[in-house]
């Protein structure tokens, strides 16, 4: 009871300083009346001192509410005897019930009833010890009694009085402590809420970031082994099937990037887009994909479009092509023959504003009832062996109906098992403008271009902000021409190139024309944006002088935002046009620029088939690539094995040390000025992004890798160098022809294999061969893990060699691999053994088919070794050399100088030992490959010094 102790403790001060106020009053009412003032005062002090004494020790305690209850009732009884024989002593009994009533304030019954019987003790005691000092008449009971009636009357509402105030106090002190109680425990439960919800999408978001991570990896393949293909020789067939595989990755990538939207679909977060754009167009583009795999099954793709759905829409074209997708993939993906229908139809029109319906039909297998209870929930199908059979993770059909519903839409499903199944979704689009279609494709083109504006007048900066912001351009903004070039050089040291720039002619200090002159005469600034002028004065005069600085156009305020975009497009036009003029034929090798050729680079790249992608594509580009298989590695190799690098590329989920751990203690040594280091990663979220920038690096380029962006982002931050011997002189090892691959070697479809390795058989027989050493006692391993209880691991082993066997066109082992993998991760372990022995039995002549390619089973074979003789004996022993040195450097050049030595001493008996390196060579296990490198070179010198 916090707040009644309060209000004890001032009532007793109260109670303190008005018993020493008494002091002085009782003695100036004695002099006033012509009393003694001595005895008087002399009682006053001593009574006061009781109270201050109890007060001093006790404080508010029940003890010094009883000394002051006696003390007060002792001042009234001074004053009526003080007043004996005058006038006014009986009007200082009214004192008595003043001070009576007094004491309430303890907000304590016991003080009351101590005051009252202090009271009636003064009373009766000055009766009858002292009679004539109360009475002038003597004594008198009876005007005792009714004073002592009116004492008790005025007690006994004085205790209830008091009882009530304590039960208030008690009563308001138990509400305050329940809701002091309530408010804590809804802040924890608040908490609690908060907390869940931030795990959920932590959570979310997490399962998101992998899944994306775990898309992009083979994607990064599919794109990379595609750019390769299309760099070798090709029938025109060929050349037409590798561009429409890397057309239809590139959307898939799109796609995979608006799948990540299905976060932002249920935070509220995205808002759709009103473009203009032609339906027959966006429905072609959407069912585009699928058309291969529909062919490939002899399914027909129908598209009925009704007359009275406009040609030109308003609305979000790419969600619109999302949900189609989604919708006739599926369809094809469950319908063996027959046809799907794809048909969209007007069914109401106000005005302008449009209910479209659209509808798949198919031939497929259809669905019960129960099944269709599943739909359209997330990270669900229809059933479980949905995901076996056909694959696909039951996103597609939540994301289509979420945006459905962003639309003003509805979507259903009418199906019947084995009959097929018909999805219909109604959108509410507006009818578009057909001549807002160009100016649409114009603001298309700008997408992605940064922007410097220049202007010293805010309000003319903040017009052209607004019109950039329109377009979603980003712009930057600065007040003079000082400004603009300081900008520029500091996006430059950054590695950030602005696209175009709008200055203005007249600005305080240095105009605009002699801005751009100073930028290009400066020699810090080497490469400028395509810069415009926009000035307020139409003068012949600025014109001439801006097309003399070398300005590409000149633009007179207010500026028009249709012709600022026209002029720009021109602009862009023209520039697209000289560089395509100046460009090397299609698919030429992208490289980096002269000056930075031969510029050492460090891949931490994990996944092999990535390794094998980047390097090829880095060789190519004029570097010398040197490989770590994870974070803890690069340390190593970046801060104590001696070697020097111009730059690092950094993947970021690693096994060991990932990237972000890895670029942080490489840091501690070497700043970002020193050693950039490039994230190359399949993480698309803005956040990984942020948090590879916070950990140092200095760049982040996305998986899976355009090598022209890779490049380009190289060049960024490479500085020039002179060529180095190591850089200039490095040749690569041709492989003699020994190593080529027979004509058929099924089950491999070598002719498809081919192409994804850029039509070089040294190095697909190499990886066939290493195959077959690789998986040879797979299933024996895979049935140890799963009867060891371990199928995480044994998940990771089907999906190992379904990557693996699908990038050498091992279908049917691929296939079985996935639908291995599958049932493990699922935990669907009934019917594993039948999956097992259909693995392995796709399995074991591909193993078959691989050991006949193997030297070591060629040799078996073959005619008695040969020798080699002296000269043969020294090349060998040169690429011994050589092999030591790159594999101590981790260079990827080591396997091609591995296929030479290999093809060396094939027929020899020291090929035989070359078996012990082969795999790890292959692996990229450099460490363990240099162990079984030092046994090779020793047999080598021991037989060496026998012949001699």
């Amino acid at each position: 009871m916090a707040e009644l102790d309060r209000l004890r403790h001032k009532f007793g001060l109260f109670l303190v300083f008005l018993m020493w106020i008494h002091v002085p009053v009782i003695a100036l009412v004695a002099w006033s009346i012509g009393r003694s003032m001595v005895a008087p005062t002399l009682v006053a002090v001593l009574l006061a001192l009781a109270m201050q004494v109890s007060w001093t020790l006790r404080g508010p305690a029940p003890v010094t509410r009883y000394v002051s209850a006696v003390a007060l009732m002792g001042q009234p009884a001074l004053f009526v005897f003080m007043f004996s024989g005058h006038p006014w002593q009986m009007d200082m009994h009214m004192y008595f019930f003043a001070t009576l009533a007094l004491v309430i304030g303890w907000c304590d019954w016991r003080p009351v009833i101590v005051a009252a019987v202090t009271v009636a003790v003064h009373h009766l005691m000055l009766n009858l010890v002292f009679p004539y000092a109360v009475f002038p008449l003597g004594a008198d009971l009876e005007r005792v009694s009714l004073h002592a009636a009116i004492v008790a009357f005025q007690t006994v509402v004085l205790v209830w009085l008091s009882m009530r105030l304590v039960a208030s106090f008690q009563r308001i002190e138990a509400m305050s402590a329940e809701i002091v109680l309530a408010n804590e425990t809804l802040e924890q439960k608040v908490a609690d809420r908060t907390r869940e919800a931030n795990a959920a999408n932590i959570a979310k978001s997490l399962f998101l970031a992998n899944m994306s991570h775990e898309i992009r990896t083979p994607m990064n393949a599919i794109l990379g082994f595609s750019h390769l293909a299309l760099r070798t020789d090709l029938t025109p067939k060929q050349a037409d099937y590798i561009n429409k595989i890397k057309s239809a990755s590139t959307a898939l990538l799109a796609l995979i990037n608006d799948i990540l939207d299905f976060s932002k679909i249920e935070a509220g977060m995205l808002s759709l887009e009103g473009t203009h754009f032609k339906i027959r167009e966006t429905i072609e583009n959407a069912t585009t994909i699928s058309t291969v795999k529909a062919a490939e099954k002899g399914v027909d793709i129908r598209i009925n479009i009704d007359d009275n759905v406009p040609a030109t829409l308003l609305g979000d074209a790419l969600r619109l092509n999302q949900i189609i997708l989604n919708l006739v993939s599926n369809a094809v993906k469950f319908t063996e023959r027959g046809a799907v229908v794809l048909s969209i139809r007007t069914l109401e029109k106000v005005d302008r504003q449009l209910l479209l319906e659209v509808s798949v039909r198919d031939t497929g297998i259809g669905m019960t009832p129960e099944q269709q209870q599943m739909l359209f929930r997330s990270f669900s199908q229809a059933d479980s062996s949905m995901t076996r059979k056909f694959g696909g993770t039951g996103l597609g059909l939540a994301i289509s109906k979420q945006l459905v519903e962003l639309m003003g839409g509805t979507i259903r499903v009418d199906s019947i098992a084995g009959a097929g199944s018909t999805f219909t979704f109604t959108v509410r689009l507006e009818e578009g403008d057909t001549l807002m279609l160009a100016e649409a494709a114009d603001v298309e083109k700008l997408r992605g271009l940064r922007v410097l504006i220049a202007d010293d007048n805010p309000a003319s900066r903040e017009i052209l902000h607004t019109i950039f912001e329109g377009w979603s351009v980003q712009a930057d903004l600065v007040a003079s021409g000082t400004e603009a070039i300081a900008l520029l050089e500091n996006a430059q040291a950054r590695g950030v190139a602005y696209d175009l720039m709008l200055i203005d002619w007249k600005m305080p200090g240095m105009d605009g024309i002699e801005a751009v002159e100073a930028m290009r005469s400066s020699e810090t600034l080497t490469r400028l944006p395509t810069i415009m002028m926009v000035s307020a004065y139409a003068r012949e005069e600025a014109m001439q002088n801006a097309s003399e600085a070398g300005i590409s156009a000149f633009l007179v305020k207010p500026i028009d935002a249709s012709l600022l975009l026209t002029e720009i497009t021109q602009l862009l036009g023209q520039r697209t046009g000289q560089e395509r003029a100046a460009a090397p034929a299609a698919h030429a090798i992208p490289m980096v620029a002269p000056e930075y050729r031969g510029s050492r680079v460090l891949l931490v790249e994990d996944n092999e088939i990535n390794s094998e992608v980047a390097s090829e594509i880095l060789s190519d580009g004029g570097l010398v690539v040197e490989l770590a298989e994870n974070g803890r590695i690069a340390c190593d190799m970046v801060l104590r094995s001696g070697r020097s690098y111009d730059v690092v590329l950094m993947d970021v989920q690693m096994p060991e040390m990932d990237g972000i751990e890895a670029t942080k203690r490489i840091r501690q040594a070497f700043p970002s000025d020193r050693l950039p280091i490039i994230a190359m990663t399949a993480h698309a979220y803005e956040q990984e992004r942020q948090n590879c920038f916070q950990a140092g690096m200095n760049d982040h380029v996305a998986k899976p890798v355009d090598p022209a962006t890779l490049m380009h982002a190289l060049e960024r931050w490479l500085k020039p160098r002179r060529a180095e011997g190591s850089g200039s002189t490095a040749k690569s090892v041709e492989v003699p022809a020994a190593a080529d691959l027979p004509a058929e070697l099924p089950p491999f479809d070598l002719a498809t294999a081919l192409v994804r390795v850029n039509g070089k058989t040294a190095l697909l027989r190499k990886l066939i061969v290493s195959f077959g050493t690789n998986y040879r006692g797979f299933v024996a391993t895979l049935r140890g893990e799963i009867d060891a209880g371990a199928l995480d691991d044994a998940r990771r082993l089907a999906h190992s060699l379904k990557g693996v066997s699908a990038s050498l066109e091992l279908r049917r082992v691929s296939e079985a691999s996935r639908q291995l993998e599958d049932a493990i991760a699922h935990r669907e372990m009934a019917n594993v053994d039948e999956l097992i022995e259909r693995l392995d039995a796709v399995l074991q002549p591909a193993i078959a088919a691989a050991r006949t390619l193997s030297p070591a089973e060629e040799a078996s074979a073959a005619a008695p070794a040969a020798s080699l003789d002296a000269a043969a004996r020294d090349e060998a022993a040169k690429l011994l050399y050589e092999l030591r040195q790159q594999l101590s450097k981790r260079s990827m050049r080591a396997r091609r100088t591995f296929e030479a030595l290999e093809a060396r001493l094939q027929g020899t008996p020291e090929a035989g030992r070359l078996a012990e390196i082969r795999d790890p060579i292959s692996r990229l296990d450099f460490n363990n490959a240099l162990a079984g490198l030092d046994a090779i070179e020793r047999h080598f010198v021991d037989t060496r010094e026998v012949q001699n």
